[in-house]
Order: C-alpha cells, then sequence, then structure tokens
C-alpha cells in the first residue's frame, strides 16, 4: 500500500514538473528521488491534506500541546480507579469502590463530553452522552478483565 502512495505521488510530482517546463536532470548533486523524498510537499501526510477533504496543516505547537493534554488525561483517567485501593485496606470494598467511583467518573465526563461537542441539546443527549461514556469505559472494563481472567488461567 505504501508503496503505491510512494509511486502516486512520484507520478504526481513528475506531471507538475513537466507542467511547469523543468526538467528532471540532478540539481544540487541529488537524483529526482532524493530531491522528492526530503520535500515537504510530499508524502502521506501533504497527500491526504490535499486530496482529503480541505484539511488544513496542523501547527508543530498544537501538536505538542494536543500530546500532552491526551497524556494527562490518560494520567489522571487511570489514577481515578486506583485511588480507593489506597484509601480502603479491603481489597474487595476497595474494588467496590473503584467500580462505584469509575461509574460517577464516566457519567460526569459523558456529560461534559456532550456540552462541549454540541451533543447535549437537550436532557436527551446529555443521557446519551453520559450513557455512550459509561457503555464504552464498561466494555474497555470487561475486556481488560477479561484478559487478565484468561492470562491467569495461562500461567
Amino acid at each position: 500500500m505504501s508503496r503505491q502512495i510512494a509511486n502516486t505521488l512520484q507520478r504526481e510530482e513528475e506531471s507538475t514538473t513537466v507542467a511547469e517546463g523543468t526538467s528532471h536532470s540532478i540539481e544540487n548533486g541529488e537524483p529526482p528521488q532524493e530531491q522528492l523524498k526530503f520535500q515537504s510537499t510530499v508524502g502521506l501526510t501533504p497527500f491526504l491534506l490535499h486530496f482529503g477533504q480541505g484539511v488544513e496543516p496542523i501547527p508543530r505547537s498544537r501538536m505538542y500541546s494536543s500530546a500532552a493534554t491526551i497524556g494527562l488525561g490518560y494520567l489522571v483517567g487511570g489514577a481515578i480507579p486506583l485511588l480507593p485501593y489506597f484509601f480502603i485496606p479491603t481489597v474487595s470494598r476497595a474494588l467496590f469502590a473503584s467500580c462505584v467511583l469509575t461509574f460517577i467518573v464516566l457519567i460526569a465526563f459523558g456529560i461534559l463530553k456532550a456540552h462541549i461537542t454540541g451533543a447535549g441539546t437537550g436532557w436527551r443527549g446529555y443521557l446519551w452522552g453520559a450513557v455512550s461514556t459509561v457503555m464504552v469505559g464498561g466494555m474497555a472494563a470487561g475486556a481488560a478483565f477479561g484478559i487478565v481472567r484468561a492470562l491467569q488461567g495461562v500461567e
């Protein structure tokens, strides 16, 4: 697949330079393939941006802030279910408290998500945001639980 994309990009570059009246002679001591490889307008990302749905390139500073936001979100989101284990000495009670706390946080996050994305136009939109977030979180927790159970039996 990547070879097909590279060939398409190379044909596109060649047709553009022929249309502009330039030749494919070696410039700056590099073959045309090397010149093509390191141009910022050639590659999968510019190709998809050019032929996609009019998506604009993302500034580099936004990429770093998005990565930091996602990383902190995973850190906080992963720490919330662990909190009861620090304060409740009995594991079975801590598990129950962790499930309840996670359920409440997922509901709150679903409502917030519906509000931010504009899906919460009425109480049904907020309810669907909360329910869908709890369902996805519950399926993820169930899958993790099932994988751990399966691996425990392998020993």
